[in-house]
């Protein structure tokens, strides 16, 4: 059966910079890894979260495994506060599209620095 937890994986040119990138959203690093020479970074929201993105290099995967390197998932990540989040991605200079109120709720995508876009929504 399946459980609580969930391992997200994302393809990076660079595994050093995308983990520095989502570290400076407030990702902890949960472990870093050589694998035959390539770097592999697990990052989860906090020491406690049962959701992790585990970051591989693309160039690796695409040489060692390349049906696996396919673009990465769609992820809509939850925020209590949504327009503060934009805001603070705003002023890392980080892309992100305009914010839009669906209901109560309101959304935004963003841009990783390898061109994945992943959507926010809360309130």
């Amino acid at each position: 059966m399946f459980n609580n937890q969930l391992k997200i994986i994302l393809y990076a040119e660079d595994v050093k910079k995308t983990s520095e990138f989502w570290q400076s959203l407030g990702f902890h690093q949960v472990s870093f890894e050589q694998l035959d020479g390539s770097a592999v970074v697990e990052l989860a929201i906090t020491a406690e979260s049962q959701t992790h993105l585990v970051i591989y290099d693309r160039q690796f995967i695409e040489t060692n495994s390349d049906e696996a390197a396919e673009p990465s998932p769609a992820l809509i990540f939850s925020s209590d506060d949504v327009i503060g989040l934009y805001k603070e991605m705003q002023s890392k200079d980080i892309q992100v599209g305009e914010i839009a109120q669906i209901g109560e709720e309101y959304v935004f995508n963003f841009v990783d620095i390898d061109g994945n876009y992943f959507v926010v929504s809360g309130k």
